[in-house]
């Protein structure tokens, strides 16, 4: 057994469930608070209960965005494209590739594709392995899946980017402007960083590949919803006379809003309108009404996870900034930082606050100020400072249990057979990530 399989072992045999794990988290974030901050438990108990409903918003659109998209991807059309391009690979290699390129490009475009589309093209891949004795790892596609978390905050997808772009953004007074997509996403040095990010993680993933030394398709045996489980329609959703011109024509409708708000706002995704429009293009593909509401129920199970666990981080997130444990913590790494190490101290403390707070919104509003001011002091460029928090949230993203729900959910994983694989990839991403912040610096 070599070194792969024994850290994979060992992961799989001590990792919590994502809910203890996310329970665990609460508690070590309680346990800081109370240490390091003047913050009383009592006080700091009530702090945790009132920020547990402070996602509730997002849960359920992100929640509603699992669900769609698994009756979007079990309508017919949408299974018989995914065979054809579950087929294109023919050998492990073109296996991960496919993935990864998949996934990343839909992250860069509106980072809550990214992590469906990946697990959607993964999970299919992994069916046809079977068939055709292709000997891939299916944890290890879902974890080049996952991997488009390490370079979403680099394109059109970016919530700090966006943010510092738009009006009335609640660190414009601080930066005394707006700092334009030309001075953060369009830069070379990002560009060029997109580039040698997904390279590292091809090339790490199939190093990780060759270590496993397979001969047959790996899948786990404890899959949440085994490989060959798909939806059995019953006799009440089999589609009768006529009944398709309704889904039809709720659909048509729906799209027809769809079309006409890309009209007016442009190509601006969000989490709204990405629902709407799986919604619209689920009830066109379906065979009747009947049929949708059957797929929704099943794919309700499927995001069951998420509905748990999402309130669970909102308290943490909560106790992390209410307490003023996240704020010291920048301000005392700002204290210490140079022209030269401030963008990567930005990085690294971006990416370990992402642990608790994984919403690269919230960070930026916590931890932006502090880095926009001492970026202002040493003459570091602002576009670069914001980017550097940008680039640390995505960073740690790919060992985060809180993304990582949708992904689990649809491929029938569990935590357990990705963590430690994510693990090597997060630590290898670090590379080119800090180099392409380096560089930014240099010729800042």
């Amino acid at each position: 057994m070599g070194w792969l399989e024994r850290f994979q072992e060992f992961i799989e045999n001590r990792l919590p469930d994502p809910l203890s794990f996310a329970l665990t988290l609460t508690a070590f974030m309680a346990l800081l608070a109370v240490v390091l901050t003047p913050t009383p438990p009592t006080a700091l108990l009530m702090k945790w209960g009132d920020s547990l409903s402070a996602l509730l918003t997002f849960t359920m659109q992100i929640g509603l965005t699992i669900i769609l998209a698994y009756v979007l991807a079990q309508t017919p059309l949408m299974q018989s494209g995914l065979k054809r391009l579950a087929g294109l690979a023919k050998t492990p290699a073109q296996a991960y590739v496919l993935v990864i390129l998949t996934a990343a490009a839909f992250y860069l475009i509106s980072w809550p594709l990214g992590p469906i589309t990946g697990a959607l093209v993964a999970r299919e891949i992994a069916r046809e392995a079977v068939t055709r004795n292709n000997p891939v790892h299916f944890p290890l596609m879902a974890v080049g899946a996952l991997s488009g978390y390490a370079v979403w905050e680099m394109g059109y997808s970016s919530s700090i980017a966006l943010a510092v772009a738009t009006e009335g953004n609640p660190t414009q007074e601080i930066i005394g402007r707006l700092i334009p997509i030309q001075e953060t996403l369009l830069t070379h040095w990002n560009l060029l960083s997109i580039v040698t990010t997904l390279t590292v993680i091809i090339v790490t993933v199939l190093a990780l590949h060759r270590q496993f030394d397979l001969k047959e398709p790996y899948i786990p045996e404890d899959l949440v919803t085994p490989l060959e489980t798909s939806f059995e329609e019953s006799p009440a959703t089999q589609p009768a006379q006529g009944r398709r011109r309704w889904s039809l024509l709720t659909g048509l409708v729906l799209a027809a809003y769809v079309v006409g708000w890309f009209a007016q706002k442009g190509l601006s995704l969000e989490l709204n309108i990405v629902n709407w429009t799986f919604l619209a293009a689920g009830l066109l593909l379906v065979r009747s009404l009947p049929h949708y509401s059957a797929l929704f129920a099943d794919g309700a199970r499927v995001a069951a996870p998420t509905l748990l666990q999402y309130p669970l981080y909102a308290g943490i997130m909560g106790m992390a900034i209410q307490s003023g444990l996240a704020q010291q913590f920048t301000q005392g790494l700002v204290a210490i930082a140079t022209q030269t190490t401030l963008p990567v101290i930005a990085f690294l403390s971006a990416g370990l606050i992402n642990i608790f707070i994984p919403s690269g919104g919230a960070q930026w509003a916590l931890q932006g100020p502090a880095f926009i001011e001492a970026a202002k002091l040493l003459d570091v460029d602002l576009g670069l400072t914001a980017m550097s928090v940008a680039y640390g949230d995505q960073w740690t993203n790919l060992i985060q249990p809180f993304v990582a729900i949708p992904l689990l959910a649809l491929t029938g994983l569990r935590l357990k057979h990705i963590f430690g694989l994510a693990l090597v990839l997060c630590a290898a991403t670090s590379l080119p990530l800090i180099a392409g912040l380096l560089i930014g610096n240099m010729q800042g």
